[in-house]
């Protein structure tokens, strides 16, 4: 019969292999922050109400912070994730700063469901309601010898209803760019995303007020 303790030495050693093999696959996580860095000229000699209804995060993924992952070889992978905020927390900000800019007062929305009808009711106190959609947004990165393949893809909907006309606009924007590039982190896929999402939002918002 084997030594008990033998057993016991065997069964630790076993566990502990484990923890560090479980250990070595988790990807390591970096932090992005998603920021409006647009310029557009004011809209208008008058300021306006814009009420902003948060964008709802659509795509096929349960993790609201998981932006993607570059692939780094023998199975090792990082993880890049919106922050603080999560993406849709993040993009609802970036038209509040674009609608600034613009020179609109945003203000917080809730409840529209982008009909006519009902932007009529909730109009009081706005002169423009905007509100969208994320269905897409993901950055698939492999690293390669001493460059980063980097495919970055951007598919939201942006609602926009005009309260004088009595209108709502749906315009849906897809954008994708695809770059081999030197040097790969989250400073870079942070200016690039940011570079394309306020490039879509202003598409988005390009004849408020």
């Amino acid at each position: 019969m084997r030594d008990p303790e033998w057993k016991r030495k065997g069964l630790l050693a076993a566990v502990l292999a484990a923890v560090l093999l479980t250990g070595c696959a988790a990807p390591i996580t970096h932090p992005v922050q998603l920021a409006y860095d647009g310029h557009v000229p004011p809209a208008a000699d008058e300021t306006f109400a814009v009420g902003i209804q948060p964008f709802r995060d659509r795509r096929d993924t349960e993790d609201r912070f998981v932006i993607g992952y570059r692939q780094l070889g023998r199975g090792e992978q990082e993880r890049y994730a919106s922050s603080p905020d999560d993406i849709a927390q993040a993009v609802t900000r970036m038209t509040h700063e674009l609608i600034r800019q613009k020179g609109g007062v945003p203000g917080e929305l809730e409840g529209w469901n982008y009909t006519p009808d009902q932007m009529m009711e909730l109009a009081e106190a706005f002169d423009v309601l905007v509100g969208g959609d994320i269905l897409r947004l993901r950055c698939n990165a492999e690293k390669r010898l001493m460059r980063t393949r980097m495919d970055l893809e951007l598919e939201i909907v942006v609602y926009v209803g005009k309260v004088r006309e009595g209108v709502v606009h749906r315009r849906p924007i897809s954008m994708r760019t695809e770059r081999i590039v030197a040097t790969f982190g989250p400073r870079e896929l942070q200016q690039f995303l940011n570079d394309m999402l306020s490039q879509a939002l202003e598409k988005g918002c390009a004849d408020i007020p």
